[in-house]
């Protein structure tokens, strides 16, 4: 099935000759993504199947799927994410570069091999969670010492007085003697 051509390149002079597919591994460190902030737990394993259209488009369909190391918004452990990216991309030479949309891609008319990272990247960064959390009850740190809430209680007194706000709290209106009413009753 891999036909031995690098890992997220698609090349089209093969492809001439009928349907590429390819299967294997893509390199896990996050700058051959260009995302230094991403990084994945092991390789990450890309399949798809490529062929030629009219006027020279090619479509590329085909699935990524890694294990990423993504940090818990709470706590701040690290934490293991699968993903699964299914993929339907469509390179034309008639697209220019800035008319690109979801899955529709320019294409160079003398290019020698297609690069699938850039495609791939996106859909890698779309499918990553907005809000990562290691379980659902994940009590995160402690705003005032930093402790792990989920392993112990720390003991801290959450609620810090701010006392700009002191004139304020005096005021009381539920029926008590010498309360302020608000403004819009009579």
């Amino acid at each position: 099935m891999n036909s031995g051509f690098p890992a997220g390149r698609v090349d089209l002079d093969r492809l001439r000759a009928g349907p590429v597919h390819w299967s294997g591994n893509l390199p896990a460190e996050p700058g051959a993504w260009g995302l230094d902030e991403l990084g994945a737990a092991d390789a990450p394993r890309l399949e798809y199947r490529a062929e030629s259209g009219a006027r020279g488009s090619v479509r590329v369909v085909g699935r990524l799927a890694a294990t990423l190391r993504l940090e818990c918004r709470r706590c701040l452990d690290e934490i293991q994410w699968p993903m699964e990216v299914a993929f339907d991309f469509r390179f034309d030479p008639a697209v220019k570069e800035w008319e690109e949309e979801a899955g529709v891609f320019s294409l160079d008319p003398d290019a020698a091999s297609l690069d699938l990272v850039r495609p791939l990247r996106e859909e890698w960064v779309l499918a990553l969670p907005g809000y990562p959390v290691c379980r659902d009850g994940c009590r995160g740190l402690c705003a005032v010492c930093g402790a792990d809430l989920n392993e112990s209680d720390c003991g801290c007194t959450r609620e810090q007085a701010d006392h700009r706000w002191d004139v304020l709290r005096q005021v009381v209106w539920d029926g008590q003697p010498d309360a302020a009413k608000p403004d819009n009753e009579d």
